[in-house]
């Protein structure tokens, strides 16, 4: 028997059924196009025939105590949920939207392209470098009584170690350029091998340049020089990366058979999500993207860390003895441009939409709290296929852990699991976090310029501020945005979780 009833806004539907495994079940419906859930309410009472089930007169039978296995359609305890065959999936589907968290939509955020990052940091570094140079080999030529007609002692600088700082650093950038190419001119089929071609060739043409400069750096310097020169960046790179090529050229973590789409201004190296409802592709999905976080920490690293020290570690390594320059000064100086470095990769390799979708897979995975002293008798014994509602209480490794969130697929006790809902469950705190170093390390750059007085000096903090400020500016619209939108989807994801609790009432 159906019985409706129009109460306004919202279209009420009582079913009765005579089936002896069903006692009611009600479901309300929103026809309010800003309502947030498309059902709000799916209750329902099993009712084995002749009895009822045992477990109920021992523990209390809320749904929270229920949890939404897509595959099985089982509770906790392994009871059916319901007899009938087709009201059963519906209703499991249903209650599986329940759980399932709600995430609202990231808007488009402008990020700088491959080509344009590069290309971006291409000039910041040659910048970077001159001013290294100039920290090094400044005159007084404007002094009236000078031999100096320039402002830098050019002759004392080795035209081999500028080649090989050059090289290195416009390797990437070229790469990129290249591929670009590659991506437009190449047909579908030889796409790999025009890429892979490419790659080979373009390391030989490096290598070869490389091993001229420091040929030549070696007949005119001490070879501990060129060990110093060479040695922490091979030896970083390969315990890094191994024997793989790619990150030598690019930075970026997207799959090689990844082209770019013409209608985006990025690479489509983003993974996606999928909002499942299964408890095993949940934890599949978390430790992919758990690699490509640190696929893209790796590389962020050592792409900062090896242009600090190539512009600004190399042109101290060749001074000459006799020369004499304020080393305090100098080495300020790297660590500022490191430092400035690191914050534009991080904000480059982590943009809003990044992490999104890695929020998106926190907020399906959950956490577990371990719990030393606990009441409740009904304790279940955790189970890998099933997704857990928000309050279950389980037993692993003769432990045991209450659920958080609306939903919970991680494992218990597992630290990879709860780092990563802890880094992802709210992507404003990582945000926040940067953001406040950023200010920290402007501010610490504007203190130093005040108490400047030397021209190179005051020359030399100021281009890194404005070389700063861009970073700054990026990193403190992600927060707005990430910011704004969380608060909003906190305020869902509180008003389903009052719709699930007043359900287990």
């Amino acid at each position: 028997m159906t019985d409706s009833i129009d109460r306004g806004n919202m279209f009420v539907i009582t079913t009765f059924s005579y089936f002896p495994a069903i006692k009611y079940s009600t479901i309300i419906v929103s026809n309010k196009a800003e309502d947030i859930l498309n059902i709000r309410y799916v209750s329902f009472c099993t009712m084995p025939s002749g009895r009822r089930n045992a477990s109920s007169r021992s523990a209390p039978t809320s749904k929270s105590q229920f949890s939404f296995a897509s595959s099985t359609g089982r509770s906790n305890s392994g009871d059916r949920v319901l007899g009938s065959g087709g009201d059963e999936k519906k209703i499991d589907d249903n209650y599986g939207k329940l759980l399932a968290p709600k995430h609202v939509p990231i808007p488009m955020v402008p990020v700088d392209g491959p080509l344009t990052f590069e290309a971006l940091s291409l000039v910041v570094s040659v910048v970077a470098a001159c001013l290294q140079l100039l920290n090094l080999y400044r005159t007084v030529w404007w002094l009236s009584h000078s031999y100096n007609s320039y402002s830098m002692n050019f002759y004392l600088i080795d035209p081999y170690l500028l080649t090989f700082i050059i090289t290195m650093i416009a390797r990437r950038f070229v790469y990129t350029l290249l591929r670009r190419f590659v991506d437009i001119s190449s047909p579908t089929r030889w796409f790999h091998i025009a890429q892979k071609l490419m790659r080979i060739i373009l390391l030989f043409i490096v290598l070869s340049i490389l091993l001229w400069c420091l040929y030549h750096m070696a007949e005119r310097h001490n070879i501990m020089k060129i060990f110093y020169l060479c040695y922490p960046s091979v030896f970083v790179y390969f315990l890094m990366f191994g024997v793989s090529i790619s990150p030598f050229f690019d930075m970026s973590a997207a799959p090689r058979h990844v082209k770019e789409d013409k209608r985006m201004k990025y690479l489509l190296d983003t993974p996606l999500h999928n909002c499942s409802l299964s408890a095993s592709a949940i934890r599949a999905e978390v430790s992919t993207f758990s690699t490509d976080f640190n696929r893209r920490l790796k590389r962020a690293l050592f792409a900062s860390s090896s242009t600090a020290y190539v512009c600004g570690i190399a042109p101290i390594i060749f001074v000459p003895q006799s020369l004499h320059f304020n080393v305090p000064w100098v080495v300020q100086y790297v660590v500022l441009f490191w430092l400035g470095r690191i914050s534009a990769h991080f904000a480059q390799a982590y943009p809003v939409r990044y992490c999104d979708v890695l929020h998106r897979a926190a907020l399906h995975l959950g956490r577990w709290i371990k719990i030393e002293n606990h009441n409740n008798t009904y304790v279940q014994v955790w189970n890998d296929g099933v997704l857990w509602p928000h309050g279950s209480v389980v037993k692993y490794n003769k432990e045991t852990y209450r659920s958080e969130g609306l939903c919970t697929a991680a494992e218990p006790g597992n630290r990879n699991h709860c780092r990563f809902h802890t880094l992802f469950s709210n992507p404003t705190m990582l945000l926040c976090s940067l953001l406040g170093l950023q200010l920290l390390f402007v501010g610490a750059q504007l203190f130093i310029l005040i108490r400047t007085t030397e021209w190179y000096q005051v020359l030399s903090m100021t281009l890194l501020l404005v070389i700063n400020y861009y970073t700054l500016f990026k990193v403190a619209r992600d927060y707005l945005v990430c910011w704004k939108v969380y608060r909003a989807e906190q305020i869902i994801q509180g008003k389903c979780q009052m719709v699930i609790n007043s359900n287990t009432q």
